[in-house]
């Protein structure tokens, strides 16, 4: 049996690296803009490639890792019949931190494509994207509840 000092334990887990993902998207803002400042015009690596190809291809790949992250948190309110409690609180927590991953990958995505085009405005345009994705799917005490209680009604969470 899990006790509520393990569920909280697991909780604060998921919140410390989805917190620290956010950091690390705001940290490649603070990256971009210094180099930004130092590198006049920003070099690009793609040369004469067809940026606005390029620009597809990584806003297409954003769009993918908006529906996986749609797709993934459906995916945990699937039942597995049987499942033991402290399973599905493990799987819960792996969700949500697979999740915060994807919530970083359109700004990790616009930052590789500043570096390939140049283009610094596609970055915030996608940094964009991941910030309110990760609003949107940031753990939430209340959430996690209910979904355990709606599942496990036995359990005191």
């Amino acid at each position: 049996m899990v006790t509520r000092t393990q569920w909280n334990q697991v909780f604060r887990t998921a919140v410390f690296v989805h917190v620290a993902i956010v950091a690390a998207v705001l940290l490649y803002a603070v990256m971009l803009e210094v180099l930004k400042a130092t590198l006049r015009p920003m070099p690009r690596l793609a040369g004469g490639a067809d940026t606005q190809a390029l620009r597809y291809i990584f806003y297409g790949l954003a769009v993918v890792a908006v529906i996986g992250v749609r797709l993934l948190n459906r995916g945990v309110f699937t039942g597995r019949p049987g499942e033991p409690y402290p399973e599905f609180l493990q799987r819960l927590s792996r969700t949500s931190i697979i999740t915060s991953i994807l919530c970083e990958a359109p700004a990790g995505l616009g930052l590789v494509l500043v570096f390939l085009t140049g283009a610094v405005r596609d970055f915030y345009y996608l940094l964009f994207v991941s910030l309110f994705l990760a609003f949107m799917y940031f753990p939430r005490s209340r959430a996690w509840a209910e979904i355990i209680r709606e599942r496990y009604p036995q359990e005191d969470v």
